[in-house]
């Protein structure tokens, strides 16, 4: 009897198998064994309809540098400990307090509870069904289960975000990619069908701004759920040529847009596609200090060159916190073809973001290294990004993804929009040159 209640807390999201009291979405609720994480409360409730930063007059704990690192290595990732020895000069870490801040709609918890309980896996992990919105494995099995918490996290529901993709040359030198774009899920999205678009689970589109160059070319992307099953469907609207034609290399380790080969199609959003190619093993957990809370990424005073510091994004400007993140890798299968033999990503417990990863060559050697710098946007209830960074240790090459400062307009969130909108004959009467 008492394993039977037991097993019903567990499946609601309320316990967990060791007795831990967890959140809708499987995070330990309580505080760690030094109080240095501490419990989650609820998230961060801040009045108000623009981004502001909660915690502007804290001063960091620690700074972690090449001449320090050993004493703090239990907290750090390889790829950290790789950037401080590549970057002695100028790469460190500042630590603040750790804040839980993670919020998101009740709605959206309700489902993750759902899922606890009916979600399961299909197509050998390439696809998941009997889920309800957002978060289908709150108390993942495997590492599959987990990287799919990853790819359907909750995002507003909808969104419309002016951002910036920043590639910066080993000397310092930098060019920017202004571009809008728009995202929309099911229960935002006016003539969306449940029975011909049930393998959809987001509709995207981003249109580049500016250089003038690039300006009115548009990406389209139906990103299905089942990659095997229905691959990704993309088109590219070409504003020289005013044509809309199939994009099938924006998958995998295509090359992703006007990114000067730095990043792959599926390192956006820090990693998004299909998991097939990879056997995925979940480590366990671990206290990492991830970049987290970082509204002061979202300044609208600040510049990309304030932001864009030779080697690495200009960490004067970064916030670290200890959390307890999962422990992910990906190896690539016998027979599958990629240019990353092998993935680790560590996942935050309260978001199930992204918050660190590293990618490795085919000689097995670590190769790129990315940051996800999460900010709550809180007049939203939105946990998400103020932008990504991917750092090429071999070339001293870096790009920033998503990057918000000097964007036009904030992120609006929760935007009601029409499938039409994201239809290949909609790209036509967009494109401007």
């Amino acid at each position: 009897m008492k394993k039977n209640i037991l097993l019903s807390l567990l499946l609601l999201g309320c316990v967990s198998a060791h007795g831990q009291e967890l959140t809708a979405l499987g995070a330990e609720v309580a505080a760690n064994a030094d109080g240095s994480i501490p419990a989650w409360t609820g998230g961060l409730k801040v009045s108000g309809s623009e981004l502001s930063d909660p915690f502007a007059g804290e001063s960091s704990l620690l700074r972690i540098t090449p001449e320090n690192y050993q004493a703090h290595k239990g907290h750090l990732t390889d790829g950290q400990v790789a950037m401080l020895q590549r970057y002695p000069d100028s790469y460190f870490i500042n630590v603040y307090p750790t804040h839980r801040t993670a919020a998101l709609p009740e709605s959206v918890l309700e489902a993750a509870r759902y899922n606890a309980r009916h979600a399961k896996l299909s197509a050998d992990g390439n696809g998941v069904e009997g889920y309800k919105g957002y978060y289908p494995f709150p108390a993942p099995k495997n590492g599959v289960e987990a990287i799919w918490n990853h790819f359907m996290r909750y995002r507003g529901g909808s969104l419309v975000r002016d951002q910036l993709q920043v590639i910066t040359q080993a000397n310092g030198s930098f060019s920017e990619v202004r571009m809008k774009e728009e995202g929309a899920w099911p229960e935002k999205l006016d003539g969306y069908d449940e029975v011909d678009d049930k393998n959809v689970l987001f509709f995207a589109r981003q249109a580049v701004v500016a250089p003038s160059r690039l300006a009115g070319n548009i990406l389209l992307v139906h990103e299905t759920v089942n990659q095997v099953e229905q691959p990704r469907l993309a088109w590219m609207y070409n504003a020289g040529q005013r044509r809309v034609r199939r994009a099938p290399q924006v998958a995998y380790d295509g090359p992703g847009t006007a990114a000067d080969g730095l990043r792959t199609s599926d390192n956006a959003d820090m990693y998004i596609g299909s998991p097939d190619r990879y056997d995925w093993t979940l480590e366990g957990k671990q206290e990492i200090y991830i970049p987290y809370n970082n509204f002061r990424l979202t300044d609208q005073s600040l510049t990309v060159a304030d932001v864009a510091s030779k080697g690495h994004v200009n960490q004067n400007l970064t916030r670290y916190e200890k959390h307890r993140v999962w422990k992910v890798v990906g190896k690539l299968k016998p027979g599958m073809r990629h240019i990353y033999s092998k993935r680790v990503f560590y996942l935050d417990e309260d978001t199930w973001q992204i918050a660190l990863a590293e990618q490795y060559d085919n000689r097995g050697e670590l190769w790129r290294v990315s940051e996800g710098f999460h900010v709550q946007f809180h007049y939203a209830d939105v946990p998400w990004y103020a932008g990504e960074a991917i750092y090429d240790l071999n070339s001293s090459r870096y790009l920033i993804y998503g990057l918000l400062v000097d964007a036009q307009h904030p992120i609006q969130f929760g935007v009601r929009t029409s499938k039409s909108e994201f239809q290949p004959a909609a790209l036509r009467r967009m494109g401007v040159k």
